[in-house]
């Protein structure tokens, strides 16, 4: 080659596949784990359903509330009528009695239900330490953030036309997966796990 232009150049390189450099190795930040505790550490969260109709035929929506426990995932549902400190209240108090063990402490996002100075009264009547996630930072909250998901894509991707429908397919839900085996506890299903 006598005098080798830079578009000789590029078209050589480019032929032999060494237009551009290799990626840099990026150094991978580790998956973060929760921290271990004994059963009794619950996440809860609220999430939207679709509009369905209710028994007047009216559409409206409402709101899944859920508590998952860490360390059993032991899971609870209920479906309210809307996103207030009194649902979260109550859903708090029947969260409380349907679980088989003793909860200590609960984490929730910074929602304004769950933030309310209601809410932290009920925690301590309770004998319960609120925890709040950081803000934007829903990750913190994951595992029932993820349990959304599932119910999701297993649950909300029937077709349903009326509330009353969707909390007897909830409920069944519900059921089924505190019986189910779950691979991160070991073959064991949460019910297995608090026996």
């Amino acid at each position: 080659m006598p005098h080798p232009n830079r578009d000789a150049v590029y078209r050589l390189l480019k032929a032999e596949g060494l237009n551009r450099l290799p990626p840099a190795e990026k150094a991978r930040k580790p998956h973060g784990s929760f921290k271990d505790y004994e059963v009794g550490f619950i996440h809860v969260d609220v999430k939207h359903l679709p509009k369905l109709q209710d028994r007047d035929r009216v559409s409206r929506k409402r709101y899944l509330y859920v508590a998952i426990d860490r360390a059993s995932r032991y899971v609870h549902l209920a479906v309210k009528d809307d996103e207030t400190t009194a649902s979260a209240v109550a859903f708090l108090t029947d969260a409380l009695g349907a679980f088989p063990f003793k909860v200590t402490h609960v984490l929730t996002d910074r929602g304004s239900c769950f933030t309310a100075d209601a809410f932290e009264a009920a925690c301590e009547r309770h004998g319960v330490q609120h925890r709040k996630t950081r803000p934007y930072t829903p990750k913190t909250n994951g595992m029932v953030e993820r349990f959304n998901g599932r119910v999701q894509r297993e649950v909300l991707g029937i077709t349903l036309y009326r509330h009353a429908d969707l909390e007897i397919v909830l409920r069944g839900f519900n059921a089924a997966y505190n019986g189910r085996q779950q691979r991160v506890l070991n073959g064991l299903s949460p019910e297995m796990v608090l026996r």
